[in-house]
Parts: C-alpha cells; structure tokens; sequence
C-alpha cells in the first residue's frame, strides 16, 4: 500500500481532514505524528529525531507543510532525511504565511521576532538553496492542489516504467543490432548515454549505434566524457565507427584530445591515437599538437601509430607536423625498441625533404 507522509509543525492539523480525504482517494496509508502513525521503537535512547527518520525512509512521499508555526524536526530532521534517501517529496506553504515571508525579505535587517527569523530562514533554504519548488494554496485550495500534485507525481512514476519497460525490451536484441529498428536504435542511445544504466546494457548500445551508422556529435562527446570507465574506452576504440562525418570537424578532434587530456586514466589516450588517425589523418596530427604524451604508453602508442600510416604521409604540411610529433615521442632518454623505430621513421621523413631548399622533395 502506498504511504503518504504528513511533515509540518503542529498546525498542519487544521489540514489533517483535507490530508486524510485526499490520501484515501489515492487508497493510501496516512502518516503523521499528530495522530500516532509514526514509526518507533520505545527504549531508553529513543528519540524523535531517530523516529522521524525511520519514518521518512519507510514512507513513499513525503509532503511538508507549512502553515504559520515552526517545527524544528520537520525542517532539520525529516526534510533532509527525505532529500538524502530520494523520497519523493512535496512542499506546500499557505499563502498569507508565503507574502509575510516576501515582505519580511525586503526587510531581512530589521527582523527582530524569532519566528519570523525561522520561517524567513527555513523558507530561503527550501527554495533558495536547495531549489525546492512551493506550491501556495489558501484554505480553501489544499484539498485540491495535493490531489493535483499527487496525480502528476504517479503520472511521472507511471512514464518511469514505461521508459523502463521500452529499455528492457531493447536490452535484450542489443546484442543482434541487425534486429534494432529506428525506434528502438533511440532507446540505444538513451541506455548508452544514461549514467546510471547497467553498464553491460550501455556498452552492448554503443556497440549497437556503431554497428548503425554512428550516433551525433554531442552524444559521442558525452560518451567521451563517461564517467564510467568501460564506457569512455569502448566509446573512444569504436570512435571512428561512431563519428561519421568525412572529412572530420578539426573542432570536434580538437574535443576529443582536450577530453583525453583531461581524463586520468592513461588507457583513453592510448586508445584515441590509433581512432583519431584512422577517422582523419591530416586533421589528427594537427589536434595532436596538443596532445599531452608525459606518458610513456602514449608515445609509443603515437610513434607506431604513425609508423602504420607512413604510407599515407604524402602532404607536406603533414609531414611537418608529424615530425614534430616524432620528436616529442623521442624526449625521454630510455632507448626502447619502438624508439628506434620512431627515430628511423623520423629520418625516412625527413629524407624526403629537397637538401638545398629544406623543403619536402615533390
């Protein structure tokens, strides 16, 4: 059954009929200590605190209620403790209470009563600071506008499962992306972008958009930036499956390096070399200018990337700026077997240039 929690000072009993009528509409259990239905646990350290907390974790909404009067665990227990576990939760404030806490702003320096400073104060924080939205309503109106909100609250939960059902259902053909259909390649994307979504599920949907033809710009830049590990690598390897545009934006390769300069993990910078260069040769030597390579995997990764793509060097603008890469690649005195390659490469390069004139031979 669901539970529908009643928070608020000791004056939201004159709204506890209203409460009860319209939960009861909704076949709800009501809770609200005015009443008794609240959660404890005699003993010698029990308090209200703690019953209140056990109380909003076990609820299933939790509507906080402001009339004139102040309730300090309402405020400084029960509402944190529903922000922190999740809960669903609705805040209503009569709205004679909300134009006296308007004008006492205006006048925050001259507040000399104390409850005026709690409710100025509890009102600022619900709205102000942690961005909770209000919802007035006037003696006569309470009845309705819960019923309202309680409506759109199980219409939101209702859209909730549906988009959980649709996912479920694609989950299971991810693996066979021949199967997906237009429709379903969206709930893809949806799955490989959310950061809460089963990551096998998100790594199966980004195999399933590369298989399709590549997804857009700002999806790609976001499954980049994943903060899920398994997901940024696998985006960055399948990179030149799911960027399709030919020739590539030097924009976004300029991106694509900047996220792997900002990334820690060294695994996203090996991986970008070899997808950058094969997705836009002559765009991704020049983005790499900026390359960060203090790490010695990367340029190895580099050098023997660009040893694979020798053939493909004809540009002589290219080959300038891959010869600078090659000797950034070379900085580090340890002589590795790539490095000797590296530095072969270098001079084969730099051989083709005309001796007398410096530049690359035609």
């Amino acid at each position: 059954m669901l539970r529908i929690m009643l928070c608020g000072a000791r004056d939201t009993e004159r709204f506890r009929e209203d409460f009860v009528q319209v939960a009861a509409g909704f076949d709800a259990e009501v809770w609200h200590y005015l009443s008794g239905d609240i959660l404890h646990i005699n003993h010698a350290q029990a308090s209200w605190e703690t019953n209140s907390r056990d109380t909003v974790r076990n609820a299933h909404v939790c509507v906080f209620l402001i009339v004139e009067a102040y309730g300090e665990i309402t405020w400084q227990t029960e509402l944190r403790e529903a922000l922190a576990a999740g809960k669903p939760t609705l805040v209503f404030c009569l709205e004679e209470t909300y134009q006296a806490y308007q004008v006492l702003t205006r006048k925050a320096s001259a507040i000399r009563d104390p409850g005026d400073q709690r409710l100025v104060d509890i009102i600022r924080e619900v709205e102000s600071e942690r961005r909770l939205t209000i919802v007035p309503f006037s003696y006569g109106t309470f009845r309705d506008r819960l019923k309202r909100q309680l409506s759109r609250m199980i219409e939101l939960a209702l859209g909730l499962m549906e988009e959980r059902n649709k996912r479920t259902t694609v989950a299971r053909i991810l693996s066979e992306p021949a199967r997906l259909s237009r429709s379903e390649l969206a709930v893809s994307a949806d799955i490989a972008l959310d950061e809460f979504e089963n990551k096998i599920w998100r790594k199966q949907a980004i195999r399933a958009l590369a298989a399709h033809g590549g997804t857009d710009e700002e999806s790609i830049l976001a499954l980049l930036a994943s903060m899920e590990q398994g997901v940024q690598r696998l985006a960055v390897e399948l990179l030149p499956q799911l960027y399709v545009p030919r020739p590539a934006d030097p924009e976004f390769v300029a991106h694509c390096v900047a996220v792997a300069n900002r990334s820690a993990d060294v695994g996203v910078t090996r991986r970008l070399i070899p997808a950058l260069l094969a997705i836009d040769l002559p765009v991704a030597v020049h983005a790499m200018s900026t390359l960060e390579l203090v790490e010695s995997g990367a340029r190895r990764r580099l050098a023997e990337a660009l040893e694979a793509h020798e053939r493909d060097l004809t540009d002589p603008v290219v080959i300038d700026a891959v010869c600078t890469l090659l000797t950034r690649c070379l900085t580090a005195e340890f002589e590795a077997d790539w490095k000797a390659r590296c530095r072969l490469l270098h001079e084969r390069l730099l051989s083709r240039r005309d001796p007398h004139t410096g530049e690359p031979e035609q």
